[in-house]
């Protein structure tokens, strides 16, 4: 009996294995998997609202931020507030997917935030309750830098960088506000972000083993960055 326990014990441990190596994506996306933090950095974008209120406002251009993540996963921890500079704005999940192994996507499905922001605040002519977000993505295509790139906000050293692509339909974060901050279908603003310009930095240089099992495409792209340097 001890030896079966044993061996069953094995096959656990090497069905584990197995699905870690099976849920790890080739190529770029694998270093993106691999790393534990990326730096955003918003170049552009709108707010376009319609309903109570019918305006469009520019997001400007703000200063980069670090987001966490979880080694061995494309998920996200993004810093409402961090990213907006609206302090009471909570961190919420993003979900990561690998398009291809050049292309990650993030999104998440409807997430309430219930916040109240005031006019004073936010530079709206009245206060607006943030209900929800109805919806996010993001898409990237990553491209393996000749050079390395420091980060500053993130203190960190990245390899991969990612540029939005896609347009609007993939690169979007859609909003259900209320004027005055009072639930009513007289007060509901239907808002999008959208027309946005952004590149993420991350992804490190991984040991060679970790390379192989990120696939043969990924070694050619690592050797020949080498040769460059």
């Amino acid at each position: 009996m001890k030896g079966l326990t044993k061996f069953a014990a094995l096959g656990t441990a090497i069905a584990l294995l197995a699905a870690g190596a099976i849920a790890q994506p080739p190529g770029l996306a694998g270093l993106v998997w691999l790393d534990d933090n990326l730096e955003f950095d918003l170049n552009a974008g709108n707010l376009v609202t319609s309903g109570a209120l019918t305006t469009t406002i520019s997001l400007g251009n703000p200063n980069p931020i670090c987001i966490t993540k979880s080694p061995n996963s494309l998920d996200v921890s993004l810093d409402l507030a961090a990213l907006t500079g609206i302090n009471g704005l909570p961190i919420i999940q993003l979900t990561g997917t690998a398009v291809s192994p050049t292309q990650v996507r993030w999104s998440t499905g409807p997430v309430d935030i219930n916040y109240c922001l005031r006019a004073q605040d936010s530079g709206l002519p009245v206060d607006i309750l943030i209900k929800r977000i109805t919806g996010a993505s993001l898409l990237v295509d990553l491209t393996l830098l000749n050079q390395p790139y420091f980060s500053q906000v993130c203190n960190d050293t990245f390899y991969v960088r990612g540029d939005e692509t896609g347009g609007n339909q993939q690169n979007f974060v859609g909003l259900e506000l209320y004027a005055f901050c009072l639930e009513s279908p007289l007060t509901r603003i239907t808002a999008t972000v959208r027309d946005l310009d952004y590149v993420i930095h991350t992804g490190p240089i991984p040991e060679p083993a970790s390379i192989l099992a990120l696939g043969s495409g990924l070694v050619s792209l690592v050797a020949l960055h080498r040769r460059k340097r």
